[in-house]
């Protein structure tokens, strides 16, 4: 397979002479776009793989990034919770530091030495308000204030009453307990922030597992189709080249990549145009080998016959002439007396006749070099339409010759320039066939202008339209009914114009007729 696929490439990236229409106009559309597809491609194989790979990095880091990302938020409610943690220690700390002040006011409530009790008692609240200062520094919104237990112990200091002393317990009783709310609602945040960041955690774990077997199923998605339709269109070059190897010359494959396989197929296509027109071209060889074959038989059997019926009408010419004479003279039975009715000068006037077309016939037989040589193209004209007015065809159509008589000589080969002037004649006479409503006239006209010399064979047939018109040099192409024509004419007389470096056109209208202009140049010798 890969053998074959290689040599299919091989072939079809040779370059190749461009088949140009008889105008000069270039190859058909679809030639063309395989010529320029064999060359250039969009995306390679290889570029595509590489395409998927990069989009895979793509979406690796991107994965990467949003796995960053939700590590970021994931630290930053650590940290809240780790500080919560702090918080609610600190809290725990003041409140144990309040519930100690409370314990030490009552420890000295009943105390005999008043002053060494409120030292205790100072003392403890000291903590206290360290413990409420770091909070204050901790958590600038803290906005718990000891302003009245302050109060309270600046009373007690001056006069460390029973009453003053119970209110201080009040007081430090009270920013206990909000110490205590404070820490319970510290304890619930946090466990807030805890079940929060738990389900965070199930969340980017479960979203980057996710991202990542999508990415897989999408890659692999994306490589099954492409190894698919790799494969189907692997197996479609394929089977269309064993196609090619058999004969097939149809429709090309249609070209939906832009890569080495797109290249390989405008190959195998630009392949199956080569191999069918070299095919044609090989038809035409062989039509003109066997037209020349042909030609040889056909004037090998001409100059047979013409030797056969020569010397009969040789016979007959000399007794008409006899009896001409011996009429003339009144000698012996041929008198003008006896033999009136008797016309021996129609009988040498048929003879003649029959000798002239033997003598056609033996210079159409007689041999023509096969290479180039100086050529009366008038001479040419003559002695093929003195031949071709034996066509049945051309009983009802006048056939008229307008020639130069200064003329110069062209270069051709005699036998190839018949076989032109014949196919143009033959065309003109079937396309005058269904003329019905006019007389069908054909005219042949020579010329000279500067550098060429131009032979023209005109018709008033029914013409031809634009489309059939671009088409009328193409191998097998043919517009005549089935079983009449080969549709090998014109490109005959177009392949053998090129070889002789002229050229060939055709001009036509629908429904007033057509006329070819034959060009020869007179300065070049093929």
């Amino acid at each position: 397979m890969r053998k074959l696929l290689n040599a299919i490439l091989a072939f079809g990236l040779k370059r190749r002479p461009s088949l140009a229409s008889a105008n000069g106009a270039p190859e058909t559309a679809g030639t063309v776009a395989s010529e320029q597809q064999l060359g250039t491609y969009v995306f390679s194989v290889r570029t595509k793989g590489l395409v998927v790979f990069g989009a895979l990095i793509a979406y690796a880091v991107i994965i990467a990034l949003f796995v960053f990302h939700q590590k970021t938020l994931l630290l930053r409610d650590f940290e809240q919770i780790q500080k919560s943690l702090e918080v609610d220690s600190m809290l725990k700390q003041a409140d144990t530091a309040a519930f100690h002040a409370v314990m030490g006011v009552f420890a000295n409530v009943d105390s005999a030495d008043r002053d060494a009790g409120m030292q205790r008692i100072q003392m403890h609240y000291q903590i206290l308000r360290t413990k409420h200062a770091e909070l204050k520094q901790t958590l600038p919104q803290f906005d718990l204030s000891l302003n009245a237990v302050d109060t309270a112990v600046a009373h007690a200091v001056r006069d460390p009453s029973r009453d003053n002393l119970s209110h201080l317990i009040v007081e430090l009783v009270r920013a206990k307990n909000e110490f205590t709310n404070l820490a319970e609602q510290s304890q619930q945040a946090r466990k807030r922030m805890s079940d929060n960041y738990r389900m965070q955690t199930d969340t980017v774990t479960m979203t980057t597992l996710l991202l990542g077997m999508m990415g897989l199923a999408l890659l692999g998605t994306i490589m099954a189709l492409f190894f698919k339709k790799l494969t189907e269109d692997l197996r479609t070059l394929q089977n269309r080249a064993i196609d090619i190897v058999n004969g097939y010359r149809g429709a090309p494959i249609p070209i939906q990549r832009h890569d080495e396989v797109g290249q390989l197929m405008a190959a195998v296509n630009s392949m199956a145009v080569a191999l069918d027109k070299r095919e044609k071209e090989l038809i035409v060889e062989r039509q003109k080998y066997f037209h020349q074959e042909k030609m040889a038989a056909i004037g090998a059997l001409a100059a047979g016959v013409a030797h056969e019926i020569g010397n009969p009408i040789a016979a007959i010419s000399g007794i008409a002439q006899d009896m001409a004479e011996r009429r003339a003279e009144g000698v012996g039975p041929c008198n003008l007396d006896h033999c009136r009715p008797c016309r021996p000068d129609l009988i040498q006037a048929q003879t003649e006749r029959l000798a002239a077309i033997t003598r056609e016939i033996s210079e159409f037989a007689s041999p023509q070099a096969a290479e180039p040589q100086l050529l009366d193209l008038n001479a040419q004209l003559r002695s093929t339409t003195s031949l071709i007015r034996y066509d049945k065809r051309l009983r009802r159509v006048e056939l008229n010759l307008n020639l130069d008589s200064k003329l110069p000589a062209i270069h051709g080969v005699a036998d190839q320039l018949t076989q032109v002037i014949m196919n143009l004649l033959i065309n003109a006479m079937d396309a005058l066939e269904p003329v019905m409503d006019r007389p069908p006239r054909i005219v042949i006209s020579t010329s000279f202008n500067a550098d060429r010399v131009c032979m023209t064979v005109e018709d008033n047939g029914p013409g031809m339209d634009a489309d059939v018109r671009e088409r009328v040099f193409e191998a097998f192409f043919t517009t005549k009914p089935a079983g009449k024509g080969t549709g090998l004419g014109l490109s005959l007389c177009y392949s053998i114009m090129k070889k002789h470096g002229g050229s060939i056109e055709i001009e036509s209208t629908p429904g007033l007729g057509t006329r070819v202009l034959v060009y020869f140049p007179i300065n070049e010798i093929t």
